[in-house]
């Protein structure tokens, strides 16, 4: 069946928006020809600015950084968050493979934690259990009794409109002594508790992706 609509840039669109077709109109049809108008196309202009301060604005946090795309935010994100080769990073099952990826591009290596079955987010129980059950704490660090490995961090990632309970991974990870990175694709002007949840003691990574 043909689509009556069409998804040229800057046409129209009624009745649907497209999941995966960039729907590129209005201001944001002019804000693109002004870009490229002015030769402000790479990774810095006028826009990326104002960008990273209304988006630290309006989440209540302090800076935001643009970068080229989610996994090479995930990346910078887990270096920040001390993560070394050899270590393991406690990651959400059902995601797409950028978080993954950008745990093997350091040289890490990801345990995949499976989704509780009501919202589909990280299931905190079983995080728990896998540091009791499967893993020593010395005093300093934990680590996966099967692998040796250090674990160093936990990447939970927000999908469909959800977000995870990182209430309970915020004591987790303050108890083990290290850092919570958060992806929130389509969720990060979500609130919950009274707060912003992306404004959450945590290091967030917000894709401005169309499919999570």
């Amino acid at each position: 069946m043909k689509s009556q609509n069409s998804f040229e840039p800057g046409a129209r669109i009624d009745g649907v928006i497209p999941l995966c077709v960039p729907e590129l109109r209005g201001n944001e049809w002019q804000y693109v020809k002004d870009c490229l108008d002015t030769g402000w196309v790479s990774s810095v202009g006028s826009y990326v600015t104002q960008f990273e301060e209304l988006l630290a604005r309006e989440i209540g946090v302090s800076h935001a950084v643009a970068t080229v795309n989610g996994t090479a935010a995930l990346h910078v994100a887990l270096l920040c968050a001390g993560v070394e080769p050899n270590d393991e990073v406690l990651v959400s099952t059902l995601t797409f493979i950028a978080p993954a990826n950008a745990i093997r591009y350091i040289g890490a290596f990801p345990v995949f934690i499976d989704a509780e079955p009501n919202f589909w987010q990280m299931d905190v129980k079983l995080v728990e259990e896998f540091l009791v059950n499967q893993c020593d704490w010395d005093g300093h660090e934990v680590r996966n009794r099967s692998t040796g490995r250090r674990v160093r961090a936990i990447l939970p990632v927000d999908i469909l409109g959800s977000p995870v309970d990182v209430d309970p991974l915020l004591e987790i990870a303050k108890n083990s002594h290290y850092l919570l990175c958060k992806m929130q694709p389509k969720v990060w002007a979500a609130s919950t508790k009274a707060r912003p949840w992306a404004a959450a003691p945590a290091c967030h990574v917000i894709p401005l992706m169309g499919i999570s």
